[in-house]
């Protein structure tokens, strides 16, 4: 299970350019997919077509919202939206039109 510690040092980890970080008790593979995930919504602006947890959403977000603005937080909702929409993943779409 994926906490909000292990998200937010994943988050930290991908700011400071430490893509490779796995925190204490994560599966190597889900911090690499949080990493890409992280990279699709914070670089490349594309699609990574993975929905994340929803726990992953709200702490990141709020995260991209309070160190670099409304208007950035909104754009990385975006970037999120056309999965969950193909997915009908409402609750997710609920956590993104906050943004």
């Amino acid at each position: 299970m994926i906490i909000k510690a292990m998200i937010l040092e994943c988050y930290e980890a991908f700011k400071e350019g430490r893509l490779k970080h796995v925190p204490q008790d994560m599966k190597p593979t889900s911090a690499k997919m949080t990493m890409n995930w992280l990279e699709s919504i914070l670089n490349t602006r594309e699609p990574y077509n993975r929905s994340g947890s929803l726990l992953q959403y709200k702490i990141i977000l709020e995260k991209i919202e309070k160190e670099f603005g409304p208007q950035r937080a909104r754009e990385a909702a975006l970037v999120l939206m056309p999965y969950c929409q193909k997915y009908n993943k409402q609750s997710h779409i609920s956590i993104l039109q906050r943004f």
